[in-house]
């Protein structure tokens, strides 16, 4: 019997590492194996034309996406008690397929959502809304609220 895979997207923001505690966690309690996924959009292959010694994109350095996506998960494993080993993957193109894509081979996907506007507004637009419709697996959405009320229940406790 194969082990089950729980898929979870990562993106960098706060969202994103409470759907991976989650993953987590339930992983844990499943004995699955969880495989953290970032997509990115490839940086053009044209560099515009700058004075030679200047930095065209500015002078903050480009992070590697891969780089990105092992802190993300060092940082969240620390926080999860018997946290499971996290397959890092990263690729290049939108999200939304990626995931829905990456999601046949997964019992499980999980995302976290940034859940502005109205339920309606939600359902229509974004990374969530695609994988909804297109993941090949069930998916679990970890609410904006959900990263929140855990920051307020640990100050408090």
């Amino acid at each position: 019997m194969r082990t089950p895979v729980i898929l979870v997207g990562v993106d960098g923001s706060t969202e994103s590492r409470a759907a991976l505690r989650w993953a987590m966690e339930e992983a844990a309690h499943r004995g699955a194996r969880v495989e953290a996924m970032l997509a990115h959009h490839r940086e053009p292959a044209i560099v515009p034309a700058a004075p030679m010694g200047l930095n065209p994109y500015g002078e903050m350095p480009q992070r590697h996406p891969a780089h990105e996506l092992h802190e993300a998960v060092r940082q969240v494993r620390a926080t999860v008690l018997h946290a499971p080993d996290v397959a890092e993957c990263v690729v290049v193109g939108d999200a939304a397929v990626q995931l829905a894509e990456a999601s046949k081979h997964a019992a499980l996907l999980v995302i976290g959502t940034r859940g502005r506007g109205a339920v309606r507004e939600f359902l229509s637009h974004g990374v969530a809304a695609n994988c909804l419709r297109h993941a090949e697996c069930p998916v679990v959405v970890i609410p904006p609220t959900a990263s929140h009320w855990r920051r307020v229940r640990e100050v408090t406790a």
